[in-house]
């Protein structure tokens, strides 16, 4: 008898392992690389508004006194000499002067002092001394070389003065700037992905070899309790060489019948472990019992029922699907719910329990006991139709009415056979 070898977890885990990390992993490391480059971004910028702020405190600090911004209405001229010049130097292209009360002093052209002009969040912080900047977008975002700007509001600080006397907003062109923080953006990102994704080919690397590890691990757990499986027939077949091989034959069947169904290999592997374990539990009936030289009574019918529960209780703490110990227990209900050990009916019996029932009757009625001798397969299967829909589920008979003149060839012709990796 060939048992099926289940499928290894092994491949399956390191495939969801695959999917779900790859996918997981190109994210964060998108994600995080895409923080990672932003905060560099923020870091150049914050630099580049320092060195701007020092550059235009130096210069118009050599031409403003604290006076030229206390004073209202301010000296145009004195402004003008002051600040004119910046324009155009270190990529500065447009300067405006606040004073602490949030009117202009002067812009070079955009607005005047008699302009209202409602100060924005970033101004109002920089009165209260804090250098502020802000990345503005391209003024004509729809033209070729057309760099963003960086806004800078400046304030302005005398020792003699608590608050800062005035800001300085100074808009300033990142021409030169923007390529090289590009650059540096890209490669901060593209290496914190690669860094990321190496990040992962070491793990994968580590998943895989600990699910090979499983997967032996897997094979060796199962060829020992293929070994114990093995072990408990050949018992129950020593104790009743009357039915000895009986549950090979089964398996066989039910495995025709299966795949005559169109079951998947999952399905048909689980109905041929079913069909070679459904009278296991025949171990814990007594041997004057198990054994008789002619039918029992309504005492020892009962005690034989019995075997399903057996079977079921034995399989139980096993490592094995749950499908095949219930069609284990359910080998012996019945379609119109007249059968034992539940008294379930049509589909409520496992499909499993109801291929085995009919591999089993036809087996049993072909086979010689003590009691009676061997029906003809032709006879056999005339009863099996007689019980269509009352004992037997009438779809599973027909798969059975396909196949079953292949019972009688050898058993390797019609075993499923899995392999084992070496």
């Amino acid at each position: 008898m060939s048992i099926p070898l289940p499928r290894p977890s092994g491949p399956t885990l390191l495939r969801r392992f695959t999917l779900l990390s790859l996918g997981t992993t190109i994210a964060v490391g998108i994600l995080f690389g895409a923080i990672t480059a932003r905060l560099v971004e923020d870091f150049a910028l914050r630099r580049q508004s320092r060195a701007t702020a020092t550059r235009v405190l130096e210069m118009a600090g050599a031409r403003l006194s604290v006076q030229d911004f206390l004073h209202i209405p301010p000296s145009q001229p004195q402004f003008e000499r002051a600040m004119r010049p910046l324009v155009g130097k270190i990529d500065i292209i447009h300067i405006t002067v606040w004073n602490r009360l949030g009117q202009v002093l002067y812009s070079d052209g955009r607005v005047g002092f008699d302009t209202p002009v409602p100060p924005s969040a970033l101004l109002t912080s920089a009165l209260s001394g804090r250098l502020q900047w802000r990345l503005l977008p391209a003024a004509n975002p729809g033209a070729g070389s057309n760099p963003p700007r960086l806004e800078v509001l400046v304030p302005v600080v005398a020792s003699s003065v608590p608050q800062p006397v005035a800001v300085y907003q100074v808009v300033s062109d990142l021409s030169d700037l923007a390529p090289a923080l590009s650059r540096l953006t890209w490669s901060v990102l593209v290496s914190v992905i690669l860094g990321v994704l190496m990040l992962y080919a070491a793990l994968f690397t580590i998943v895989r070899k600990s699910s090979g590890d499983l997967e032996r691990q897997e094979w060796a757990l199962h060829r020992s309790f293929i070994g114990i499986i093995r072990s408990l027939i050949n018992a129950l077949d020593a104790r009743d060489m009357a039915t000895a091989h009986h549950s090979s034959r089964v398996a066989d069947n039910a495995v025709l019948i299966a795949q005559a169904m169109g079951l998947d290999e999952v399905a048909v592997s689980e109905v041929q472990v079913a069909g070679f374990l459904h009278d296991v539990g025949k171990i814990g009936i007594r041997d004057d019992v198990l054994t008789k030289q002619g039918p029992h009574n309504a005492e020892e019918r009962a005690m034989m029922r019995r075997h399903t529960m057996f079977g079921y209780d034995i399989l139980e703490p096993v490592p094995m699907s749950e499908s095949i110990k219930r069609a284990v227990r359910h080998s012996h209900e019945r379609w119109d719910g007249r059968g034992y050990p539940d008294g379930l009916a049509g589909e409520n019996i496992p499909l499993a329990a109801r291929i085995v029932a009919v591999a089993d009757a036809f087996e049993a009625l072909t086979t010689d006991r003590p009691y009676r001798t061997a029906r003809t397969p032709t006879t056999a299967v005339e009863e099996i139709q007689r019980g269509t829909g009352a004992q037997f589920d009438p779809t599973v008979v027909q798969a059975f009415l396909r196949v079953w003149r292949k019972f009688h060839r050898t058993s390797s012709e019609v075993r499923v056979r899995l392999h084992a990796p070496a």
